[in-house]
């Protein structure tokens, strides 16, 4: 979608904005590999879950913004392993859409034992086992990302765990 202005004409592409995000993975346990997500605390899709990320800034690389956003949301520092995808979406907040390009990595903890501290746009957090995944999360997109990291792991198909 395409829009002008007719008073100076400047022209609004409607470019999607870039996000970065990240797949925590713990392997290993009695469940498999499981998955860290959070609960949003605010719109949009507040209360369901999400995988951490978020906005790339203006001059921040992706793959430091994905270390960013968990620093900020969890509170701990991680090291990207592996590229999983980039899945566009549309991110809807108070009426507005925007277009989002959302590119996700596989990531580990640093220190595998530390505490896990959510800021305030995280009401709650939960591993996941990838065998057993919430059925509501916040975008398609974190649906898809999940689906690919099965993929990539060799896994089947996801089965709701009724969160």
């Amino acid at each position: 979608m395409v829009s002008r202005c007719s008073a100076c004409g400047w022209t609004d592409w409607f470019n999607p904005a870039p996000t970065a995000s990240v797949l925590v993975l713990r392997r290993g346990g009695g469940s498999g590999t499981a998955v860290l997500l959070v609960r949003r605390a605010f719109a949009p899709a507040r209360g369901a879950w999400d995988v951490p990320g978020g906005f790339i800034e203006r001059g921040e690389t992706v793959e430091a913004a994905a270390v960013r956003e968990a620093r900020e949301e969890l509170g701990v520092e991680v090291r990207l392993e592996r590229f999983v995808g980039i899945f566009p979406d549309t991110y809807t907040f108070r009426g507005e859409r925007q277009p989002s390009l959302n590119i996700y990595y596989v990531a580990g903890l640093r220190r595998p034992n530390v505490s896990i501290r959510p800021a305030d746009d995280v009401s709650g957090f939960r591993w996941f086992p990838l065998a057993r995944l919430p059925r509501r999360l916040a975008f398609r997109n974190n649906r898809q990302a999940l689906q690919a990291l099965r993929r990539l792991l060799g896994r089947g198909t996801d089965r709701p765990a009724g969160n």
